[in-house]
């Protein structure tokens, strides 16, 4: 299946050597914006003036796309568009830049063509290329004609002037476009500044140019203010006093002019604004006008005003603020203290200065309390401490709360301190009552062996103690609230736990919290019985706190269980299975059964009779007799266990096989009165066996079938083999494409595979990276092992020859797999067509067939008895397998070979 490439292209490296990137071609053309436009009266001329300079019926202006030919320009054609795959074009771009084919049916390049064989009988063409500056290929300005034609030497140097004059519109056109772009962008630009006035001027202030962001501000519109002078925006006295002239006198001056007053809107309005005036010159240098930019502030300055009058307010709070307030620079030195702070200490300013503050800290906590305010300064970081102070009136100490916070100007750089000290002295004596009587109280529970809980029902805070926090499975230290409990608590005791702490802070009730339930530890899975008592305290009818204690029950709540479950055991276990358990009396003959007889069975209860005659005439009478003989060998013997598989009669008339043990229990001497026992339904395994042996003879058919098409394959591809390499290459290849059709096959356990599976299975290396390449479409067929393999082995010989020489191989080819179903004569017919489009031409039929053709043709036409097309078209390679869809779905019935 070896094929031809087109001129042009060097074999041993299997390269283009003069179109090297399609790509960049197909950019460079996408660059100009031409394919798809409009006519245009300067593209016509060319063209009407090449047929002229000619003296042919048709001229083009023709741009090469992506497996199409675009007309910007015809003469005589009357289309504006066509295929590439009998272009001429297609082959003129491959010259250096120009093409001449005096006449095509003596040119064995177009003798084959079917425009020069067929409609519109072509003879003749002249083609100049369109190159761009970069050596790109992107058309060509051409003449054709019916007839066979001469040109002058200096017909073709029209021609070519003609191309260059067409790349030159092009260019012009592209620089145009690109001028428009931007002037829109800055006219954008422009426009989309709306929070600046921007106003452009001529020498003498008159406007020339007013921005969107000047009518969103000012309120005049443009058209209102071109040609007029723009101090209008000026306040009366600003007007009078000149000032607009004294800005352009400015900015004349020294390059710019700011402007920072009042200044008008349209509806007569005052607004603050600051901006500048700046000249506005030409590319030699003279002034031309001014530009206005201005930015209403008067928010800004609203702001300004407010922060001032804030920070007044601030000191005059501090000033008589009941808590220490005090101000610091950033090296930490403190520069104010409110009067509070001098009243309780008795220190005047000057004693605060440097660390003169910390002579009023108790002795005590002095250096560590320094120690906290220095780390403070030196990471520029916030800080907390409790500090004991001297009070001046009686030399007491008292404990504080300070908090200090840098203050970070712009560029997060600290520039000063800020702080506050808070009497909390009575908070802490409350505090150390509130710890002693806890520690009371702990020591009271640990003696009665329970745990205490407190949840504040205001804050939703839930407190436990570590003997409830080991109830529920967690450390000592864990944090808790309400969701950890009912995350740990069982879930069928999760309601009621739930509603356990409703009721109890339901104020219409009498606050009573007394609930046991069940905690689970996800972490292992441990359960544990816990009992828990509490009351609710209220606040003017609001719960505000739910206070109780909690113990492990576990130990008891296990005993009694233990008690249930062993009563239980027996009922349940014999309802868990689905093995019909019997339990016989013998003296009495009286056979009882589980639920199973009727859910395995489908025996219904009131039509089983408790005997155990019942039982042995609902055995098989092939087996009956012998069940009989061997369970009273048992039963009559000294043995105490009976197994014996047979089949057994269901409710529907069918049998189940069965595997039956009992065990005998023996009374006073050894006689036998009580027999119980279990039939095992092993239906299912007998089946399975069956199955398994049939599998295991269809695995050696298909061995043998396998080794076979392996010794064939290895057979062709060793056959006039000179590259060791090669073959080792290619029988590899081919090897793994026949194991994904077996991967495939498996999976439908050898009996049949969908076409889909195997086509995907058989280009599965190829569509990974070139996946939109390769197009599949078809009905879900499914085919036989044999067509399976057959079909699998020729898509990777297409697949393959596909990349080394047909449409994989460059960056532009496209392949086409379709399959179908044809309903017509004796029976239905699988048609199958792999065509090839893009790829390198072929120009003719390759002189001897590869082993890829022997290959398909081995495994396709002679395996399956079907009919293996191959036509070399200049577009591509085109393969057509058909075959009856009986002999593509004929599968072995036999289970051995």
């Amino acid at each position: 299946m070896e094929q031809n490439t087109v001129p042009g292209r060097d074999h041993a490296m299997g390269q283009p050597s003069q179109t090297t990137n399609e790509f960049a071609r197909l950019q460079a053309l996408a660059g100009y914006d031409i394919l798809d436009t409009p006519r245009e009266r300067e593209f016509d001329d060319v063209a009407d003036l090449a047929a002229e300079i000619c003296g042919t019926a048709i001229a083009v202006v023709n741009f090469i796309g992506d497996g199409r030919q675009f007309f910007k320009a015809e003469v005589g054609l009357g289309v504006r568009e066509t295929p590439l795959e009998t272009s001429f074009c297609r082959q003129a771009i491959l010259q250096s830049d120009f093409l001449y084919v005096p006449d095509a049916a003596r040119d064995p390049r177009f003798a084959c063509n079917p425009l020069v064989t067929g409609e519109p009988g072509l003879r003749f063409y002249a083609g100049a290329l369109l190159k761009t500056e970069d050596g790109h290929p992107v058309g060509t300005v051409c003449v054709l004609d019916t007839r066979p034609r001469e040109l002058t030497e200096r017909q073709q140097a029209g021609l070519r002037r003609l191309a260059r004059q067409t790349m030159a519109l092009l260019e012009a056109r592209r620089n145009a476009r690109a001028q428009q772009i931007q002037k829109e962008l800055q006219e954008r630009i422009l426009d989309s500044a709306t929070d600046y006035v921007i106003i452009a001027m001529n020498r003498s202030g008159r406007v020339t140019r007013w921005s969107a962001g000047a009518e969103r501000v000012l309120g005049w519109r443009e058209e209102e203010m071109l040609g007029d002078p723009a101090h209008v925006f000026f306040t009366p006295e600003d007007r009078e006093a000149g000032q607009p002239e004294i800005e352009m006198e400015l900015a004349l001056k020294e390059g710019f002019a700011p402007d920072e007053r009042w200044h008008l809107r349209k509806g007569g309005e005052r607004f603050w604004a600051n901006g500048e005036l700046m000249p506005l010159k030409g590319a030699d240098g003279t002034v031309q006008g001014f530009v206005k930019i201005l930015r209403d502030r008067t928010r800004q300055r609203a702001e300004a005003a407010e922060r001032s009058a804030s920070e007044l307010r601030f000191r005059s709070l501090v000033e008589v603020s009941p808590q220490v307030v005090w101000f610091g620079n950033a090296a930490g030195d403190i520069t104010y203290c409110n009067p509070t702070w001098y009243a309780y200490t008795g220190l005047t300013p000057g004693d605060t200065g440097g660390d003169g503050w910390a002579g009023v800290i108790h002795p005590e906590h002095r250096e560590q309390v320094l120690g906290v305010w220095k780390q403070a300064v030196a990471t520029q970081g916030p800080y907390e401490v409790e500090i004991p102070f001297r009070r001046a009136s009686d030399g007491a100490y008292r404990w504080f709360l300070a908090r200090g916070k840098p203050v970070r100007g712009e560029g997060g750089r600290v520039e000063s301190w800020i702080g506050i000290a808070i009497d909390i002295h009575d908070r802490r004596q409350a505090e150390d009552d509130l710890r002693q009587a806890r520690e009371q109280l702990r020591l009271a529970v640990d003696a009665t062996g329970t745990g205490v809980f407190d949840y504040d029902l205001v804050a939703d805070e839930l407190k436990w103690d570590a003997r409830i926090l080991s109830f529920y499975g967690l450390p000592p230290d864990a944090p808790v609230d309400l969701n950890v409990h009912l995350a740990r608590v069982h879930p069928d005791d999760l309601a009621r736990a739930d509603e356990a702490v409703r009721a109890a802070v339901d104020p219409d009730g009498d606050g009573v919290y007394d609930v046991t339930y069940r905690t689970v530890a996800p972490e292992d899975g441990t359960e544990r019985w816990v009992s828990a008592k509490g009351q609710t305290l209220f606040d003017d009818g609001r719960p505000v706190h739910l206070i109780g204690f909690a113990r492990d029950v576990t130990e008891g709540r296990r005993a009694e269980q233990v008690l249930r479950e062993t009563e239980e055991r027996y009922r349940l276990v014999s309802r868990a299975t689905n093995d019909a358990i019997w339990d016989w009396n013998l003296a009495a003959n009286h056979l009882l059964w589980n639920e199973a007889l009727q859910t395995a069975h489908c025996h219904r209860p009131e039509d089983v009779e408790p005997t155990g005659d019942w039982w042995i005439g609902h055995i098989h009478p092939e087996d009956r007799a012998r069940i009989h003989a061997t369970i009273h060998a048992v039963i009559d013997g000294t043995g105490t266990v009976w197994t014996d598989e047979y089949r057994f009669l269901r409710a529907d008339g069918s049998y189940a096989d069965i595997l039956d043990r009992g065990y005998v229990i023996r009374g006073e001497g050894g006689r036998a009165v009580r027999m119980i026992g279990a039939m095992f339904d092993i239906t299912e395994r007998k089946r399975a066996e069956e199955r398994q042996r049939l599998l295991a003879g269809e695995l050696q058919h298909r061995v043998k079938n396998t080794l076979a098409l392996v010794q064939a394959i290895a057979s062709q591809t060793l056959r006039g083999a000179n590259d060791v390499n090669e073959m080792r290459e290619a029988f590899a290849a081919r090897l793994i494409s026949l194991g994904r059709a077996h991967d495939i096959l498996t999976q439908a356990n050898w009996t049949e595979a969908p076409i889909g599976e195997v086509a995907e299975g058989a280009l599965s290396v190829h569509r990974q990276a070139e996946a939109s390449r390769i197009r599949i479409s078809g009905p879900n067929v499914l085919l036989s092992a044999k067509a399976a393999l057959s079909l699998a082995l020729a898509l990777h010989e297409l697949a393959t020859n596909a990349a080394k020489y047909g449409a994989l191989s460059n960056e532009g080819g496209m392949v086409d797999l379709r399959w179908l179903v044809v309903h017509a004569g004796d029976g239905p017919r699988f048609c199958l067509t792999w065509s090839e489009q893009g790829g390198p031409p072929i120009l003719s039929p390759p002189v001897r067939r590869g082993f890829g053709s022997r290959l398909i043709e081995r495994s396709f036409a002679a395996e399956i008895g079907g009919e293996v097309r191959l036509t070399y078209a200049p577009t591509g390679i085109v393969c057509r397998l058909e075959a009856p869809l009986a002999s593509m779905q004929e599968r072995r019935d036999e289970a051995v070979a």
